[in-house]
């Protein structure tokens, strides 16, 4: 199976190793593996032309979670095992997609996915494949920095000498940080409006807090065991990198609960 097969191949299996998330170089519920396209070949017109199919490229996305230098070897398997396949059976082949996965880093967000370094090899890529049309998906690694979820605090609770934070929605209307199992990064914005109760201000101050929603279930949590200066009832949170894999990959009518707004700004 070369480079792409199941038994991971080497160095890319090395690379997928430290993968975030792997969806191919091994078993895989996803795509197709390497020998089964082989299979498939005799269906497709020698050369690209003529015949009822024509094999225009190589679709593989293997991974998310990965570093400049490790995408730019997981690319390179791709398309040296795409031109390599491509001469063995004259298909002719003039693209190849090798994926997205450029990492995001959400314990750190000032950490950035270093375009530079994968631009020079991505460009060195190019030069050793001159007959290939290459093409990326950067997705999320371009977008998730462009939004943010914005909620109130309804509630300060301590239970086992723990306190949390209950805020108004929860996973259901940002599901990243229960899938990828991470705290989702936020400031607090501090709430103006005075305190009208007979009671005081229920808050949390300089001690951790884990942040969570409304929805009946322990896995409602977006952040766990987060230290906070001060946190009151009433402040607003505001959670950053919200921008792909939020609203759209969450389960929006669990038990009902209203959808967030959408509000976009414009510079």
């Amino acid at each position: 199976g070369g480079p792409l097969g199941a038994g991971g191949g080497g160095s890319l299996g090395a690379a997928l190793g430290g993968a975030a998330l792997a969806m191919g170089g091994r078993p895989s519920p996803f795509g197709l593996d390497p020998e089964g396209l082989e299979r498939c070949l005799p269906q497709f017109s020698p050369g690209g032309v003529g015949g009822p199919l024509r094999l225009r490229g190589i679709h593989a996305h293997l991974a998310s979670g990965l570093d400049a230098p490790t995408q730019v070897a997981v690319a390179a398997a791709v398309a040296d095992w795409a031109r390599k396949l491509s001469e063995r059976h004259g298909l002719g082949i003039t693209e190849v997609n090798v994926g997205g996965g450029m990492g995001v880093d959400y314990a750190r967000p000032d950490r950035r996915f270093d375009w530079a370094a994968y631009g020079r090899g991505m460009a060195d890529l190019a030069l050793r494949h001159p007959g290939l049309t290459l093409r990326i998906e950067p997705g999320r690694a371009l977008t998730v920095y462009c939004g943010w979820y914005v909620t109130e605090v309804l509630d300060i609770k301590h239970s086992g000498g723990e306190a949390f934070a209950v805020v108004r929605g929860g996973t259901h209307h940002i599901r990243t940080p229960a899938t990828k199992q991470h705290d989702q990064p936020f400031q607090v914005l501090p709430t103006d409006t005075a305190w009208t109760r007979p009671w005081p201000r229920p808050a949390a101050r300089d001690e951790p807090v884990t942040l969570v929603g409304q929805l009946c279930t322990p896995k409602d949590v977006l952040a766990s065991r987060i230290p906070v200066a001060e946190l009151r009832v009433g402040d607003r949170v505001a959670f950053a990198m919200a921008g792909a894999y939020a609203w759209n990959i969450s389960h929006h009518d669990f038990l009902m609960h209203p959808r967030p707004g959408f509000h976009y700004l414009e510079e």
